[in-house]
């Protein structure tokens, strides 16, 4: 009984959790529905431009670029390429995911092969910007590594830590991101592809198996307390040859 209702408290939160991916699908949809929301220096919080598509004018800074590795785009390995995409006034940035690029080694790209020189409007998702170390990994400052020092300033990672990355650049960052949306005039390298939706169903087939082990262990049970309770009122034992009739086992 303890098992089987552990089994069924699981199958409901991954209905919970079904729940939960449909709200954000749903949230991410309507984002990208809604109307375009032209933002300019100073730029508004996150709790401001979350919910729209926001629109940014700047001139990217492609002297200092960030790959995030180990991103994979059907199934082949790459890298994503944030950059740095400075205001008007040049006090102040917005990083900005431009896309992603093929990389054998998940890790290391060349983004200088895929230049956006001049003043650039960019359309795109605003994502938060983590700040401090992400529990289980090593500290930020661990998880920016450079590359090169030639005329570009490339660094590797696999998370973006606003903290760390501040201490690199010499203008403030907005403490949030935009991830580009593909469209009229945005280059086909890097990629940019829209968010994909999560996938709700895996939660749905969980639950089913949760449930279904549930009642298993519910049925296996009692068919087998069903089964020992009967031999029990039958004395525990079952006939034999003996038990029957003696004229009739000596005629046999």
């Amino acid at each position: 009984m303890a098992v089987t209702a552990l089994c069924v408290r699981l199958g409901f939160w991954q209905i919970s959790r079904w729940h939960e991916k449909q709200g954000l699908n749903a949230e991410m949809r309507a984002t990208l529905e809604a109307p375009i929301l032209e933002v300019a220096d100073p730029l508004p919080g996150l709790d401001v431009v979350r919910g729209h598509r926001v629109a940014v004018e700047g001139r990217f800074d492609e002297g200092r670029q960030i790959l995030l590795g180990y991103r994979t785009h059907d199934g082949a390995p790459g890298v994503e390429v944030v950059t740095p995409l400075v205001l008007a006034q040049g006090r102040r940035a917005v990083l900005v995911d431009r896309g992603w690029l093929y990389a054998a080694d998940a890790a290391s790209a060349r983004p200088q092969d895929a230049p956006e020189p001049g003043a650039r409007r960019v359309i795109g998702v605003p994502v938060a910007l983590r700040r401090g170390p992400v529990p289980g990994q090593p500290a930020a400052g661990a998880s920016l590594r450079l590359l090169t020092t030639d005329s570009l300033t490339l660094w590797s990672a696999r998370w973006l830590d606003a903290d760390t990355l501040a201490a690199h650049v010499p203008y403030g960052l907005v403490p949030w991101m935009l991830r580009e949306l593909p469209g009229p005039g945005v280059p086909a390298r890097p990629l940019r592809t829209p968010p994909r939706p999560l996938d709700e169903w895996t939660h749905v087939s969980y639950a089913v198996q949760w449930f279904l082990f549930g009642t298993i262990l519910l049925g296996g049970s009692a068919t087998l307390a069903w089964s020992r309770k009967r031999k029990a009122r039958a004395g525990g034992r079952v006939p034999s040859v003996s038990d029957a009739d003696p004229d009739l086992y000596r005629r046999g």
